[in-house]
């Protein structure tokens, strides 16, 4: 989403929406060969990507709310501060094997990130954000049923679900943007 940001400028407005993945407490839940595999495909088909499979020994995140909810409270902040701490959650969860669903963490990251750390500390503790999570949620699940993860949907209209390249988020905007040169450009996919 960056480079797609990064090459459309204006012409493209992203907004995040959350979805609850792994919500409620799962034991001794462990990191699937499905998962990995997913994970080694898309780090050697990205460039900018640098995901790290998870040690056995280090149990994963039970909930994304957390996390979500973390996001939230730094949205509340500003746009830029949830630009930051968006991406270092990413970071933390992908490339550091970070459980992002734990306060502390949670906290470490808004204070790195350079968050009003007091604010987003009373804001995270109070849950405020939780309906807005789940409203977004149902949201989801009311216009896209059957959708996976990640989702992003273009012009509120074409959903391309699932991890997939470039190449294919490139495709969809140009052709609703009316561009089909920059695709010709990219290899003629």
């Amino acid at each position: 989403m960056q480079k797609i940001k990064a090459e459309y400028g204006d012409k493209v407005t992203i907004s995040w929406k959350s979805f609850p993945l792994m919500t409620g407490v799962l034991q001794n839940r462990e990191f699937s060969a499905y998962t990995a595999q997913a994970w080694r495909r898309a780090d050697e088909d990205e460039e900018d990507i640098h995901l790290k499979i998870w040690d056995a020994s280090v149990e994963c995140p039970a909930s994304s709310m957390p996390a979500l909810e973390a996001a939230k409270c730094a949205e509340l902040q500003g746009k830029e501060a949830f630009e930051r701490l968006h991406w270092a959650l990413f970071k933390a969860h992908f490339e550091q094997s970070k459980d992002i669903s734990e306060r502390e963490v949670l906290v470490a990251l808004a204070k790195e990130t350079g968050l009003d750390a007091k604010r987003f500390t009373t804001e995270l503790d109070s849950s405020s954000q939780r309906s807005r999570i789940l409203a977004e949620y149902e949201e989801a699940v009311d216009k896209y049923p059957g959708f996976g993860i990640p989702t992003v949907v273009v012009a509120d209209r074409y959903p391309i679900v699932g991890a997939v390249p470039l190449s294919v988020y490139r495709r969809i905007i140009d052709r609703f943007l009316g561009r089909s040169a920059s695709v010709k450009e990219e290899g003629g996919e």
